[in-house]
């Protein structure tokens, strides 16, 4: 998991009056026509979200509110959609984010409502209640993880320590690579951090999913590795690894999974000494030319 900044709240009260208002359907009259007081009282319950930095509690579910107006909030995150009144939300959000920074692996196309919705009606379209996220992990997270959003560090409010806390552990077994990640329980990461990212990791099943991605990713970087060992030896296979790494850390960040097994790879003396060419062969034929158009 990575950080996220804090989404700008400049529009919330252009938000409410945009997308709050009454409407006709079907014959019938639906909607909420937001008062200018409804409106502070709503502003007023992000601030309180804020200040406890997107903790539950009973207030965020808005008893003090007329039923109407908390159903219109909640309805009206449809309307964050492509050519709706609050797509602009929408781009905010996903402004400068690709990878879902739940797990670092999928496009971040979902919006994740760290309170859910559902409990948390006016929270609904508020920004820093809206999470960017891939569909895997917004999915899970949807069935059932932590109704009340307790489990899930805030990408916007928890900060993560600048350390590894994200452990690769790899072995090379029969000629295949075998990696399984998990969270470094002995990481300096703040008080109860630790046990709440391992749960996020065995809710999301990233374990699994990390080791899914493993083989296709290192395949990548097959041809670089034996080229270094044929000119170098286990300095140039650490060469290689260490440039990359720290390229995907800067690219990525530090616990990204991608640098995280980098980082494995260069401590294992039996991958680096060699066993990679059992994992990832390449005939000499090969080599040889990759080798000459190198010197060529």
């Amino acid at each position: 998991m990575r950080n996220l900044p804090e989404p700008s709240r400049d529009s919330d009260r252009a938000d409410l009056r945009k997308a709050v208002r009454r409407y006709r359907y079907g014959g019938q009259t639906l909607g909420h026509d937001i008062t200018d007081a409804e409106v502070e009282a709503v502003v007023a319950l992000y601030d309180r979200y804020e200040v406890d930095l997107g903790a539950a509690c009973d207030e965020l579910k808005g008893p003090a509110l007329p039923a109407s107006l908390r159903d219109t909030i909640h309805a009206a995150y449809e309307k964050t959609q492509e050519d709706r009144v609050l797509f602009s939300v929408r781009e905010l959000l996903f402004k400068g984010v690709d990878l879902c920074p739940v797990c670092g692996i999928n496009p971040a196309t979902e919006l994740d409502h760290h309170l859910p919705q559902s409990a948390f009606k006016p929270l609904a379209i508020h920004t820093r209640n809206l999470v960017p996220m891939c569909h895997p992990c917004n999915h899970a997270k949807l069935a059932g993880f932590d109704v009340d959003g307790s489990g899930f560090l805030h990408p916007y409010y928890d900060s993560l320590p600048d350390l590894d806390f994200l452990q690769a552990v790899v072995n090379l077994t029969e000629g295949a690579l075998v990696v399984t990640f998990a969270i470094d329980v002995a990481a300096a990461l703040p008080a109860g951090y630790a046990d709440r990212l391992t749960g996020q990791m065995e809710a999301l099943d990233l374990d699994a999913r990390y080791q899914q991605e493993v083989n296709t990713y290192i395949s990548s970087h097959a041809a670089a590795l034996h080229l270094a060992h044929r000119a170098e030896g286990q300095a140039g296979v650490k060469k290689t690894l260490r440039l990359q790494t720290r390229f995907e850390t800067k690219a990525f960040h530090r616990n990204h999974w991608r640098p995280t097994l980098l980082r494995a790879l260069l401590a294992h003396d039996a991958f680096i000494d060699g066993g990679f060419a059992e994992v990832l062969p390449i005939q000499d034929d090969m080599l040889e030319d990759l080798e000459g158009e190198a010197n060529g």
